[in-house]
């Protein structure tokens, strides 16, 4: 025993003396390699079908045509981050490939995330705690990986809400005019990065002017600083409801699972079990406070030196809220619920982390077996999580793909027959990744949008932005039914039991087809991929057209 002493006492000591020396030499080398391993992984993943459009967008020789495609629904969200994209691809030679760069500046934006949501926490933490729960964000947050592995607004959405939160503590401290202007900033573009953000603008406000004793001078600056970003909204509420137009006759949009609210407000079921540990730590902390130094309640509501824990308290408890009531209104009213959506649930992932780490830090003197058994558990997590994500795509393996990743009808695809696809998200990186990509054709078919509304909530939106691609670029391979049937007498095609195009083909014509690929679409029981081979399409002829045409004996 006494020699344990010595060495936790060596330990101990030495934690003290070099504590600085340990975060640079240990925990910013962690997170960069993290980092790292996100950016590997990003820049070498194919782009999903959302990310291939927003390529297609970046395309556009100006920016009034760039602008002209959002309002078609191409991309659903308000302008920001395709402008700002755009603008950067517009300085930088025509040499540079675009995706890999456009890839490393998502994975900037969501490091630079990272470093404002720190700082914000160094109100309230130590930089230990801070780095601790910079780590655990990083690496334990399947969220964080898919914002900044995403080639859409998402690590934009997710660094502006933070500047947001930022600029509105640094208001409170000191009420003054650039720190409204800077604020003022912070919203309009958090308005402008995603369709829910302005939501997010006035949950801030609001956890700002609550968090200190209010005050008229206060209360005019946080509305100056608001109301530049709900004049925004209103200017671009004609190009949204345009936008909204992709969502007609009806949403693809589900009514949302408990699984889907667990991941958004969690990211994934092993971080529910981190969270629900991190919250019993945290309770215990609050209880053993309260009875050995008679800790209030009180003192954090109105004392002045805690409004900063006032501010991220009020600030998570507003975002979680926010969630739950999209949640449930999804569930009863009308769906909208995409976990995607509500990207700032991160902020309040971030403060539960560093919490986390701030009561790691502050018993590692009374309870230094329980600190080392709860990081022996954790930090093999983080490590794992890195290594999974580091060999595996975060969209998974492509849709209707075979035992050895590839899409499923590559062996029959030699490019002498068109391939028919009816879902964008199949089509679309089928068009740009596969040997014959040029022989995929998309089927603008309205009448199937309107006859299978229940068989794919996919037809309507996909119709739409399939549409109003061609419509903005030209695309040769999206063709109308009508025109698939004309040029081609012959073609393959990819039918998944949830689509519907191939269903209505063979109801309303004659249609002479061979089966001859077939896989189960991974991660289900009952929906399959098929490939079928059609040699005939022939119109079928009514009953009392034929009997007008058969000759009289």
């Amino acid at each position: 025993m006494m020699y344990l002493r010595i060495i936790d006492k060596a330990v101990m000591t030495t934690w003290a003396l070099h504590e600085k020396r340990i975060r640079i030499i240990v925990a910013a080398p962690l997170a960069a390699c993290a980092l790292a391993t996100i950016g590997f992984r990003s820049t070498h993943d194919a782009l999903w079908s959302d990310e291939l459009l927003t390529t297609s967008l970046l395309q556009a020789s100006s920016l009034p045509k760039l602008w002209a495609g959002i309002a078609l629904g191409i991309d659903g969200n308000p302008p920001l981050y395709l402008t700002l994209a755009w603008f950067i691809l517009q300085l930088l030679p025509k040499a540079v490939p675009s995706v890999l760069l456009l890839k490393l500046v998502n994975l900037g934006l969501a490091a630079c995330a990272v470093a404002v949501l720190f700082r914000l926490a160094r109100r309230l933490a130590s930089p230990a705690a801070c780095w601790i729960g910079a780590l655990m964000f990083i690496t334990l947050g399947e969220a964080f990986i898919y914002v900044a592995s995403e080639l859409r607004t998402y690590a934009l959405y997710l660094l502006i809400a933070a500047l947001a939160a930022l600029c509105q503590q640094r208001l409170i401290e000191d009420c003054r005019l650039p720190n409204v202007a800077w604020l003022a900033l912070a919203n309009v573009s958090l308005a402008m990065c995603h369709t829910f953000a302005i939501a997010y603008v006035g949950i801030i406000a609001a956890a700002g002017w609550l968090s200190r004793p209010r005050d008229k001078e206060f209360l005019r600056a946080i509305i100056v600083a608001v109301v530049p970003s709900i004049i925004a909204v209103i200017a671009w509420s004609p190009s949204l409801l345009d936008q909204l137009e992709v969502a007609k006759p009806y949403s693809w949009i589900l009514p949302p699972s408990l699984s889907v609210l667990s991941d958004t407000l969690f990211g994934s079921g092993a971080m529910l079990l981190i969270s629900i540990l991190e919250a019993t730590c945290l309770l215990t902390f609050y209880v053993s406070a309260r009875k050995a130094h008679a800790f209030e309640f009180r003192k954090i509501i109105q004392d002045p030196q805690w409004q900063a824990a006032r501010f991220i308290v009020l600030l998570s408890l507003g975002i979680t809220s926010f969630t739950l009531v999209a949640w449930l209104f999804s569930r009863l009213v009308f769906p909208l619920f995409v976990t995607r959506f509500f990207t700032p649930q991160l902020l309040t992932t971030f403060a539960v982390h560093v919490a986390f780490g701030a009561w790691l830090m502050g018993n590692l003197g009374r309870r230094r077996t329980m600190v080392v058994v709860l990081c022996a558990m954790v930090a093999p997590l983080m490590l794992r999580n890195m290594v999974v994500h580091a060999g595996a795509s975060v969209h998974g393996q492509p849709i209707c793909a075979d035992a050895q990743g590839r899409y499923f009808e590559s062996s029959f695809v030699h490019g002498d027959l068109p391939v028919i696809v009816d879902s964008a998200i199949m089509f679309l990186p089928r068009a740009a990744y596969a040997v014959h990509g040029e022989a995929y054709r998309f089927p603008l078919d309205w009448n199937v949008v309107l006859k299978y509304p229940n068989q794919s909530r996919g037809n309507a939106v996909d119709y739409h932005i399939m549409h109003g691609l061609q419509k903005w670029k030209p695309m040769p391979q999206v063709q109308s039914t009508d025109e698939i049937l004309r040029d081609n007498p012959q073609f393959l095609v990819v039918d998944i039991t949830l689509r519907s195009w191939f269903r209505n083909l063979r109801a309303t014509h004659d249609v002479l087809a061979e089966k001859i690929a077939e896989v189960r679409l991974s991660g289900t029981d009952d929906v399959t991929c098929t490939l079928w081979k059609v040699s005939r399409v022939r119109p079928i002829v009514p009953t009392s057209v034929q009997n007008m045409t058969e000759p009289k004996n």
